[in-house]
């Protein structure tokens, strides 16, 4: 059985402010391109969420949030994301930040707030 995967309205501003960037510094086709494999690729995460990491910056705030890698080596996106079981096999990913790896790392804090914020948007739903 697959997972649902929910994105954050958080995250979706991220996609949108990355493409941006990537479409004034390559095209718009590029910018295009981009999206659609990093949709496609958080989108993989309906199969086996569990196989990517827990990052570090979740180890303070004892919650487990993992992050999934796109993108070639000098532009690798971390993409940030919890998921809530309902069995082993099914549940929720939600997909709450999105990030070049070049970036400094969440602070627990950032970290914090970001969780913080994807809990008052599932309060909304």
């Amino acid at each position: 059985m697959a997972f649902d995967v929910l994105i954050a309205d958080e995250a979706f501003r991220d996609l949108d402010a990355i493409s941006g960037f990537i479409r004034t510094k390559s095209s718009i086709d590029q910018g295009r391109k981009w999206f659609d494999s990093i949709t496609a690729n958080i989108l993989s995460l309906r199969e086996m969420p569990s196989r990517c990491s827990i990052c570090q910056e979740s180890e303070e705030l004892g919650a487990e949030v993992r992050v999934l890698l796109h993108g070639p080596k000098n532009r690798t996106y971390k993409i940030y994301f919890t998921i809530c079981h309902n069995t082993p096999r099914n549940g929720t990913v939600r997909v709450f930040h999105i990030r070049h790896w070049a970036r400094n790392a969440l602070s627990t804090d950032e970290l914090q707030e970001l969780m913080d914020d994807l809990a008052n948007e599932q309060g909304e739903e």
